[in-house]
């Protein structure tokens, strides 16, 4: 059974939808002979996408939770990390920001289903109260074993789920603990009918992202057609030593033949003396014979060897040399062939890198831009109100009460809320200049904080909690104050 796993991290809000949806935008600036991504398999990818975001992007979703997390909290969501230092051990600690959206990539197979996926995330949402905004099922990614290939193409069947992280009835993100994270996988596996993926304080192995698995796979081919070529070379080793041993064998059989042909020689001059000396009587013609019948098988001996043994030495070493070349060629096929993959994905991952940082060049060129322009914008937004501000403090009276009553609030040690006539005097710039609308009044509470600000240093804590308690007066906390007051001013 085929393996899953989940691996969590923050999304990258400004290009994780463009990857997953495979947009026109996002195919125009990846090669297209890039080796883990084939157009001609894109229909069958399928994609879901969540009530709550639809016709929306993960950008301006994003915007959507900084906005409820300050509803919420009273606070802006803290997205950087930051260190704190413990008052008790004097010993600094890392608060890490919040990622409200993560995505998830999640391995699966061929026949992988989106109502599976959806389970998965029901089930997430229900125990720890994630919730799931896009799931995309990719079917066309892989890698070919051998470029050019296409009976070599390994397909990397997976998913992306973009989640998010965050309790909107607390404003806080989700705290999941790494007990809870490795229940996500058993989960994952449950939902989708498939094994377990080992755990990686098991197999003490991180996650490898998808042109880093690409290169380890080659990695492995290329240790691969080593372990082959070793072996080559062992046996090669081996024929040698066999090749030695058949020789020493050849030597020892020569020096028989020679110490049979010295025998033969012998027997035959003791012959020829006995017929010289007249001595080659009955007993002695015998003997003649029996040496003469001996001799002759082994001449015919020494003639047999001599004819076969060179003939299977020379078979049995053109046999092992012929499959030792045989496997040389072939590990040296493949030792090339593993070594133009690994060049092409290297230039592949160069050009890539190269077009991305073009890409990201141009993007901070043109932020940077704009940025400046809204700069000079608020600049001069700021001098006009500024200038205004100055203007009514000189003239209205209210407004000149009103900016005293914020500047002493954000001066003293010891307030903590306004005045009921001070909150009135405020609470009548808010309707003068920004109607019955909360937020028109915030923004004019804003402008009357920053004014008082412009006018007087004053501390940036005091100031926010200055912001916050002018912000109860728009949003009316201190409404039955103002109405007291205006009683009493009445009677």
């Amino acid at each position: 059974m085929a393996k899953t796993s989940d691996n969590i991290r923050p999304c990258n809000i400004g290009q994780s939808e463009a990857h997953n949806r495979r947009t026109p935008q996002y195919l125009a600036h990846i090669n297209k002979d890039k080796i883990y991504l084939r157009t001609d398999l894109m229909d069958g990818n399928e994609a879901w996408v969540s009530p709550r975001i639809e016709g929306i992007s993960l950008r301006e979703y994003y915007r959507y939770i900084g906005e409820m997390v300050k509803a919420k909290t009273g606070r802006a969501m803290q997205t950087k990390d930051r260190t704190r230092v413990n008052p008790k051990t004097g010993k600094s600690v890392t608060v890490r920001g919040s990622t409200p959206i993560k995505e998830g990539v999640i391995v699966c197979k061929a026949d992988t289903t989106m109502e599976q996926l959806q389970r998965y995330g029901e089930l997430c949402h229900e125990r720890w109260g994630i919730t799931p905004l896009q799931i995309f099922i990719h079917r066309d990614e892989g890698h070919y074993e051998t470029p050019g290939d296409a009976t070599s193409w390994k397909p990397n069947y997976h998913a992306h789920i973009v989640w998010d992280w965050m309790n909107h009835d607390t404003g806080k993100s989700c705290k999941l603990s790494p007990q809870d994270m490795s229940e996500m996988q058993t989960l994952l596996a449950e939902a989708l009918d498939m094994e377990r993926g080992t755990s990686k304080e098991l197999t003490g192995r991180e996650h490898l992202e998808r042109t880093d698995y690409i290169i380890a796979k080659q990695k492995q081919e290329v240790e691969k057609a080593q372990t082959i070529k070793k072996q080559a070379e062992t046996e090669h080793q081996r024929i040698e030593e066999e090749m030695k041993e058949l020789k020493q064998f050849g030597r020892i059989l020569d020096d028989e033949l020679a110490d049979k042909k010295r025998q033969l020689e012998a027997a035959d001059k003791e012959n020829r003396e006995s017929i010289k000396s007249g001595l080659a009587n009955l007993l002695g013609k015998g003997k003649y014979a029996a040496i003469e019948k001996e001799n002759e098988e082994l001449r015919s001996e020494n003639e047999q060897i001599k004819r076969s043994f060179p003939e299977v030495l020379k078979q049995e070493v053109s046999k092992r040399t012929e499959k030792l070349s045989a496997e040389k060629r072939k590990a040296e096929a493949e030792r090339q062939a593993l070594a133009k993959e690994r060049d092409e994905a290297i230039r592949l991952l160069n050009e890539q890198k190269a077009n991305e940082q073009q890409h990201i060049d141009r993007a901070v060129h043109e932020m940077t831009g704009r940025q400046n322009a809204i700069a000079e914008e608020l600049q001069w937004k700021s001098a006009l109100l500024n200038a205004l501000a100055d203007l009514l403090c000189r003239t209205v009276e209210v407004f000149r009460r009103a900016v005293a009553a914020i500047i002493d609030f954000a001066s003293s040690q010891y307030k903590s809320v306004f005045s009921p006539s001070e909150a009135a005097d405020i609470k009548e710039l808010m309707r003068s200049y920004g109607g019955e609308d909360p937020e028109q009044q915030k923004s004019v509470g804003k402008w009357l904080v920053s004014y008082a600000e412009n006018r007087k240093q004053l501390d940036p804590i005091e100031l926010t909690h200055t912001y916050n308690e002018v912000n109860d007066i728009a949003e009316g906390t201190y409404d039955w104050a103002i109405k007291g007051n205006e009683k009493r001013i009445q009677r």
